[in-house]
């Protein structure tokens, strides 16, 4: 397992310039590009385990941190996913690609929906990793759910120990304890805007998206992920697109980066 750490060996980190300000990433590897677009309330760190393997695959990983996401400025009054999606266009074009593969899981799958919706011209080819169609009501009591799930610091620290237990008892039981520390660190990190980011995720709907998307595209849904009935909405929606299936949950690209490659990486690669 790769360790605990905020850069791998042979990874580049830097900023390029968006509509809401510094956009921060992270990539490995050379070859055709690839924006992999993490969940919220996660950062770029999210692919720590999986960019190496892209890399080794001839492909040039690029990790983007969301807006207020670990290291990216945040948009400028309330967050939506389609603020987010426009911030990645930009970082894009900054990063002097004329368009890109791109992939996104949960919340990030959303963005990056949305990003192929909205700017058919940059993005290539489309992998969607648990991207969950949601009803108008099932919006609703998921933002509803957000909100009581806030947490603040605390002076004597338990929040780190509080968050710890939350994440336990409500994420997927197949997460190692270093991919729970990632995510309590990070979710701290993030700052109080972490959770109107999530939110955000929570307005969008996705639905209205997914017929306007025209590049080729591979949905994934993870069997046991509470969300897998909602993700395999899409296979009726989209028959015309791939779909294929994780036997585990959503720790997919966290605890087994070679399994999740194989099927996203190996898509990506593939020629036609």
């Amino acid at each position: 397992m790769l360790p605990i750490v905020n850069a791998l060996p042979g990874e580049r980190r830097g900023y390029v310039d968006g509509p809401a300000g510094q956009i921060h990433y992270r990539e490995q590897g050379q070859g055709a590009p690839v924006i992999l677009i993490h969940q919220g309330p996660w950062s770029s760190i999210q692919y720590h385990r999986v960019m190496p393997i892209l890399a080794a695959m001839g492909l040039r990983a690029i990790a983007v941190d969301l807006p207020g996401h670990g290291m990216s400025s945040p948009v400028a009054g309330e967050p939506s996913v389609a603020a987010f999606a426009d911030c990645v266009a930009a970082a894009i074009s900054a990063l002097g690609l004329e368009k890109a593969m791109v992939a996104g899981h949960h919340g990030g799958a959303i963005v990056a929906a949305r990003l192929a919706a909205a700017h058919p011209d940059k993005v290539t080819r489309l992998a969607l990793d648990n991207a969950v169609i949601f009803t108008a009501e099932e919006r609703a009591a998921m933002r509803q759910g957000m909100m009581s799930e806030i947490q603040d610091v605390a002076p004597d620290g338990g929040h780190f120990t509080e968050r710890w237990a939350q994440v336990r008892r409500l994420g997927d039981p197949e997460w190692s304890d270093a991919t729970v520390h990632i995510s309590v660190v990070t979710y701290f990190l993030n700052g109080p805007w972490k959770e109107h980011a999530r939110i955000a995720g929570g307005r969008h709907d996705l639905a209205a998206d997914i017929p306007r998307i025209v590049c080729p595209t591979l949905s994934v849904a993870s069997r046991k992920d509470p969300a897998f009935e909602k993700v395999k909405r899409l296979v009726e929606m989209r028959p015309d697109w791939e779909h294929a299936e994780f036997p585990g949950g959503p720790a997919m690209a966290f605890e087994y980066p070679e399994a999740w490659c194989e099927t996203i990486g190996g898509f990506l690669t593939r020629q036609g």
